[in-house]
């Protein structure tokens, strides 16, 4: 498997101490995020001043963990993508038009998000629903068709939660955006908690496989409005692990939710997961 983990599990550190213990807990690439004491300016579904933070600085960390064995995967952005607000919306893309200059410095080919939600709205309301899925769509074209012009490809994490709830909604997304945009480097990054809900361990794979950009590793619980660590969850991981190796052996895996402290432990838990898949084959 091709563990790799997002940078936010070492939030504070530095990049080379981010770097130094991805590479001692033996992960070989990673999500990388604004949340280093050295590169900061990363906020969850929101924005952020990111003046300071230049190509450059990008690049130079990208290197530090390339240096040390670890492949950068993506760049996690996993902003607001369908803010109802116009002008918001506007400051958006230019937000997420300004981090693929990032990743066109640092050769990083990926960008990830979300989909965005308001505060005390989040999810499927019925009042705004239709409103909601054709901005998002828009705007995801936009974005997709100038990540294109840069060689770049645009993953979404969708969720239960969100406006993109399922499997099958996502896929559906694509096809749309595919035949009424031609857009074809839009992907899926698939999170198997965020999908616990509604659809199981194949369901994921039925619609998404060869078209996931990556992995997102947490587990939930069925009834949880948060995620937690491989293994203290409900996800069959077995089975995971066998639509995994059968359909996306060589994308990348990449945790959250774990920590500098735990990380290896969690690690060595997905491990033992995949064996025990390989040995279920």
């Amino acid at each position: 498997m091709k563990n790799g983990i997002t940078t936010r599990a070492f939030s504070g550190l530095s990049t080379e101490q981010t770097a130094d213990k991805m590479r001692d807990a033996g992960f070989t690439s990673c999500e990388l995020c604004f949340v280093q004491s050295d590169l900061n300016g990363w906020a969850y579904n929101g924005r952020t001043d990111i003046s300071e933070i230049t190509p450059e600085k990008v690049a130079a960390a990208a290197d530090i963990y390339r240096s040390r064995g670890v492949e950068v995967v993506s760049l996690g952005v996993f902003t607001d993508l369908r803010n109802p607000d116009e002008a918001e919306g506007e400051e958006f893309i230019k937000y997420f038009t300004r981090h693929m200059d990032f990743a066109e410095a640092a050769n990083i080919k990926i960008l990830a998000s979300e989909c965005g939600f308001t505060a005390g709205r989040r999810g499927i309301n019925t009042d705004s629903f239709a409103e909601d899925f054709d901005r998002i769509k828009k705007n995801i074209a936009r974005i997709c068709a100038e990540a294109d012009k840069r060689g770049l490809v645009i993953a979404l994490e969708a969720c239960v939660l969100d406006i993109v709830p399922s499997p099958k909604r996502l896929r559906d997304l694509m096809s749309q955006l595919e035949k009424e945009y031609g857009i074809t480097n839009f992907k899926s990054l698939l999170d198997p908690a965020n999908f616990i809900a509604n659809a199981d361990e194949d369901d994921m794979f039925k619609y998404l496989s060869g078209k996931i950009a990556y992995f997102h590793g947490k587990d939930r619980h069925v009834n949880d409005t948060y995620g937690c660590n491989v293994g203290e969850g409900e996800i069959n991981w077995v089975r995971f692990f066998e639509n995994y190796k059968c359909f996306e052996p060589d994308t990348p895996f990449i945790f959250e939710y774990c920590n500098a402290d735990n990380c290896a432990e969690v690690k060595a838990r997905a491990d033992k997961f995949y064996d025990w898949a390989i040995l279920d084959d």
